[in-house]
């Protein structure tokens, strides 16, 4: 594969789903309008370069990641065939509600829409709702959009995978597979904080991130087992970022970060402010670099068009961003020190010598240091989701000093390996769990799936029992600005 196909191939997978977005949730008016904006954004957007035929990948070097992606995606109870993490429990109901329900989804027993950053299911879900053209089963088409699914998820991750290759600048089959399993594994020490500091048992059976409570820098593995409909996306929107560094495309790139993600989005905003004003101060000619880099068409597209209609949709959500919290409620300055230190900053000392005037690496770091201390909302998703950009830099760059100076610098190459291998545990356990919960039942599909649809005036929490419906709908919409001007006609 070219590596100019790759790149077409990313926008065409992340500019997909806000295309459905637009043509099945606003009016006709607004519909064609922003159509065309996307469009035109796209269009301008698009790769076009032709890059030297020794940076391609072989296709074997694809069916390595491919095959690497399937076994992930499998172990993470993408599909609906292995045990899935109790976060399944929302992620299957929006899925079964995006497959069976008219676009935008509407509950007639809750009275309100479902507002959520629903993009990674939408190409699956239409798929399976072109079946219903064929069949009324509702849960032979749940089961056809789980098979979709898979598949799509598949595709994603072997997309991520061939950007990771392309970030540290292998080929090789045997460095591939070593980056991928790399990746696969990448923690911060979680296991020493989960044995010694640990101040609240933990709500799930092996999973030891809680033990700094909401404080949480995810591992990758983790991103994947719980909330692989972000984690994915907002991956390969990193990677792409890192590898293609097209200041031109930021606006619009951040637009469609959004859709994905909202939280995650402030942390790829702050390496295109970072990388783009790095830029400028360099440019021998500003006014150029202002009129072709900063106000391209795309990113004005991105950034006035599209980025307001989609804070527009996301903030009729009933939860949102529902308030500053103190981060010490649940956290003493030391314990934020220490997790700190556990989670990346050992990783940050061995190689800072080597990348500190990088100007990514930097920016994770400082990025790093700096989420803990926003808490936006009760549970803190945005310390756990706002931080996955930079930890996924960081990653590129210990592999990157493993892969180019590992024999140069053997003490600091040992350090890392003990780092990594300690770090590898998390992943490890989430893979674990899986395993011995299929063991125990002796089948595969343990699935998470009691609340089944979100369409009801209270919706229990699995085990724990209060309402969680809240989370994913806009109780408000008859006085929002999205749902009386922008989309479709909705019940009174």
């Amino acid at each position: 594969m070219k590596l100019s196909t790759l790149y077409k191939l990313t926008y065409i997978y992340l500019a997909l789903p806000l295309f459905l977005f637009i043509i099945s949730w606003l009016n006709f008016g607004f519909a064609t309008l922003y159509a065309l904006l996307c469009g035109g954004a796209f269009y301008f957007a698009y790769p076009r370069e032709v890059y030297e035929e020794r940076e391609n990948f072989v296709q074997k070097s694809l069916v390595l990641m491919a095959g690497v992606a399937i076994l992930w995606c499998f172990f993470a109870g993408i599909g609906y065939f292995y045990y899935q993490s109790f976060d399944y429990h929302f992620r299957n109901a929006v899925f079964r509600d995006l497959i069976n329900y008219d676009w935008p989804v509407f509950y007639p027993l809750a009275n309100t829409p479902l507002v959520y950053y629903m993009a990674f299911w939408l190409v699956p879900a239409s798929i399976a709702k072109f079946f219903s053209l064929f069949t009324a089963d509702r849960h032979l088409l749940f089961m056809l959009g789980n098979y979709v699914l898979f598949c799509y998820a598949v595709l994603s991750v072997t997309l991520v995978f061939a950007h990771l290759a392309q970030a540290l600048k292998v080929r090789g089959k045997k460095q591939i597979l070593m980056a991928m399993v790399l990746f696969i594994l990448f923690s911060g020490l979680d296991i020493i904080g989960y044995r010694f500091f640990r101040i609240v048992e933990q709500p799930f059976d092996y999973h030891l991130e809680w033990w700094a409570t909401f404080i949480q820098y995810s591992s990758f593995t983790t991103g994947m087992f719980w909330v692989f409909n972000q984690f994915i996306p907002i991956a390969l929107i990193t990677l792409l970022v890192y590898n293609e560094r097209k200041i031109c495309n930021f606006g619009f790139i951040i637009a469609l970060c959004l859709f994905f993600s909202p939280y995650p989005t402030a942390g790829v905003g702050v390496f295109m402010m970072a990388y783009a004003g790095g830029g400028f101060v360099k440019s021998a000619d500003k006014k150029k670099f202002l009129q072709e880099d900063i106000f391209s068409v795309q990113n004005i597209i991105g950034v006035f068009g599209l980025l307001p209609l989609l804070v527009l949709y996301f903030i009729t959500n009933s939860e949102g961003m529902d308030g500053w919290h103190n981060v010490f409620d649940f956290a003493t300055p030391k314990r934020l020190i220490l997790f700190m230190v556990l989670e990346f900053l050992l990783y940050v000392l061995l190689l800072f010598r080597q990348y500190r005037k990088n100007i990514f690496f930097m920016t994770a770091s400082v990025l790093l240091v700096l989420i803990p201390f926003f808490r936006l909302d009760w549970q803190n998703n945005f310390c756990m989701r706002a931080s996955i950009p930079a930890l996924i830099i960081l990653a590129v760059f210990v592999m990157r000093f493993l892969f180019e100076q590992r024999h140069s610098q053997p003490v600091k190459t040992a350090l890392l390996g003990i780092l990594l291998a300690i770090g590898a545990v998390t992943p490890l356990t989430e893979f674990y769990r899986g395993i011995h919960f299929v063991a125990e039942a002796k089948k595969l599909n343990m699935v998470k799936d009691e609340i089944y649809t979100l369409n009801g005036a209270f919706i229990p929490m699995p085990e724990f029992g209060f309402d969680v419906n809240h989370q994913y709908t806009a109780k408000k919409y008859k006085t929002d600005i999205f749902w009386q001007y922008f989309s479709k006609k909705l019940p009174r």
